[in-house]
């Protein structure tokens, strides 16, 4: 409605068209609503046979279950839905999906209407932003449902449903890159449209992933049977997506004004960087669905495939990403010799080295693959702050404005450009997170008699105290017992740190085991209690030592922080020449 509503006046020739796609969107999921997953439909019960069926209407002669039928069937929430962020992360991804619907139907307008020029680009850039910043949030605050709440000492486990939710980020990532291609160039009209198609193929796909059934997952409590219906829609829409875009490029609409001029341009780097982003999307996509769905329909057998694939095939493509994310910032369009990129690289370089040394030296000795890693992801971000840098220093200089004011005024004027710099940055904290959390992790389990302290690391822990079996205050709403144990973590020398509690809550449905955790910027210290003996005063811990693991949710601010700063850019062409624009394309 917002996207209607602000592009009414400017894009008339491609409202209809929008309108008729964003329109076939809403008439299938109402008609699920309504006539599959009704949420106001009740449990009715025969009379004669006892028999319970649902039914939205009362049907006749139907009556109540009873409330001790419906009691013994009630489950209550899933204890792994008790947490903060689950009344956030699924609204998130709601609206990053719904977003993608926007760029999608303004798309196929462009194509229907025939209006191939980038005014579709234009009133889309900003819808294509905020889809973008929502399924990011939703992606992160999944991570920290995650890392909170499995209690396996992580915030990634390549999980289906989880791969399902990243596949749309990727293809809609890639594509934002690719229209600044064909803004600033003409180049790529074919590959956007694929992409923006892809793009919403890619969240149809992942809802229908995720409540067809089609996968075991974790995340199995969003089952229902509205499989099938989303697999014709996201079929229909797919083929007349891709009919749409065969007949524009059969009649020659769709041809690039530009060619590359050279493999050091920026445009040659955006496509190379799209490159990559679809071989993460395919490797991902092969091993969370096609495989098994290929061995379950020709094998007769169902395999997985674990995170040691993932983690093989996403490795060199995740550090070909990182390098090129060093190096297209400091091209130029059209062409770039090798001499300049160089000479723009020096002081990045040279700062990237001076990061990775104090890495070290804070760290201690790290092995030739931390060394690379870091080197190449540090790298993107230096430079992201190198031209931040320089353009306030341009400014200081020509404008004599104070540094504080020139910044300011930077981003004023280009947030698109300087938001984008922001969210490079925050990529690359979070892969220095990723890197510290994964390399570096350290693992052990100790069974501790109350009293007792042991050394792990270069930390003393000492068992203090269990309470066992007591309930929280409310335990109509809450019900559980909780089993708790206090342990004081302290340095080499004795000096406390913190006080951290790990605690095992019954549910009914299943006991769930809470880490307890002392966090600092350079590690988390996360325990779980995962047995106790109160007869022999013993306690057994699971503990992890994350490096860095907090790098990653800061990370994830800064990327939110630089997204938002781009999504609202001031068109900085002359008024003449706007107008102009305008008259032109209207004509």
């Amino acid at each position: 409605f917002a996207a209607i509503v602000f592009n009414w006046k400017s894009d008339r020739r491609l409202m209809p068209y929008t309108i008729a796609f964003m329109m076939a969107s809403v008439a299938f999921f109402i008609g699920i609503t309504l006539f599959i997953e009704n949420p106001f439909a009740r449990l009715w019960a025969n009379p004669v046979t006892g028999e319970v069926f649902e039914s939205l209407l009362i049907p006749a002669n139907a009556i109540s279950p009873g409330q001790t039928w419906l009691a013994n069937q009630a489950q209550g929430l899933s204890p792994l839905l008790r947490h903060f962020g689950m009344i956030i992360h699924p609204p998130m991804l709601y609206l990053g999906f719904v977003g993608f619907v926007v760029p999608f139907a303004f798309a196929m307008a462009a194509l229907a209407s025939g209006d191939l020029s980038t005014n579709w680009i234009k009133a889309t850039r900003r819808w294509s932003l905020v889809a973008w910043l929502f399924l990011s949030l939703g992606l992160i605050l999944g991570g920290r449902w995650a890392y909170d709440v499995l209690g396996w000492g992580g915030y990634w486990g390549w999980d289906p449903v989880e791969n399902a939710a990243l596949l749309p980020w990727l293809v809609g990532t890639a594509f934002l890159h690719s229209v600044m291609i064909q803004e600033k160039r003409g180049m790529l009209k074919v590959w956007n449209m694929v992409l923006v198609m892809s793009t919403f193929s890619a969240v149809l796909f992942g809802t229908f992933a995720t409540r067809s059934g089609v996968i075991e997952s974790v995340h199995s409590f969003a089952r229902s049977s509205i499989g099938f219906p989303m697999l014709i829609f996201w079929g229909g829409m797919t083929l007349i997506g891709t009919g749409l875009i065969v007949y524009r490029w059969q009649r020659g609409e769709l041809q690039d004004e530009h060619e590359f001029t050279g493999i050091l341009s920026r445009e040659t780097l955006f496509v190379l960087n799209n490159v990559i982003f679809m071989a993460l999307t395919v490797t991902i996509f092969w091993g969370s669905f096609g495989a098994p769905i290929m061995s379950e329909l020709m094998l007769g057998t169902e395999i997985t495939l674990g995170s040691e694939y993932f983690m093989q095939v996403t490795t060199p493509l995740f550090i070909a990403l990182y390098i090129l994310m060093g190096i297209a910032p400091l091209s130029a369009w059209s062409a770039t010799s090798l001499k300049r990129l160089g000479e723009a690289l020096i002081i990045p370089l040279f700062l990237t080295v001076v990061s990775v040394a104090l890495i070290v030296l804070i760290m201690g000795h790290l092995s030739f693959g931390a060394l690379f890693g870091y080197t190449i992801v540090i790298v993107g971000g230096w430079v992201a702050l190198y031209e931040i840098y320089r353009g306030a220093a341009a400014r200081v200089r020509s404008k004599n404005e104070t540094w504080v004011l020139a910044v300011f005024k930077l981003f004023q004027r280009n947030q698109r450009r300087y938001g984008g710099y922001l969210v490079h940055l925050g990529v690359v904290v979070i892969g220095v997170g990723i890197i510290g959390s994964t390399l570096f992790q350290f693992e052990t389990r100790r069974t501790i008699a109350l009293g007792e302290s042991v050394s792990i690391e270069n930390y003393i822990l000492r068992y203090d105290n269990f309470q066992q079996g007591y309930e929280v205050p409310n335990p109509g709403i809450n019900d559980r017992l909780i089993n708790s144990a206090t342990l004081t973590l302290m340095n080499e020398q004795g000096a406390m740190i913190a006080t951290i509690t790990p605690r095992r809550d019954d549910f009914p449905q299943m006991p769930m085991m809470i880490a307890g955790t002392d966090s600092t910027l350079a590690r988390d210290f996360y325990i779980l209690m995962d047995g106790f003996d109160t007869e022999r005063g013993m306690a057994s811990f699971v503990i992890y030592i994350n490096p860095l693991v907090n790098l990653v949710w800061w990370g994830g601010i800064i990327l939110i922080i630089g997204t938002i700063a781009a999504t609202y850019p001031k068109d900085i062409l002359p008024e003449h020449i706007r107008t102009g624009n305008k008259a032109k394309d209207s004509a």
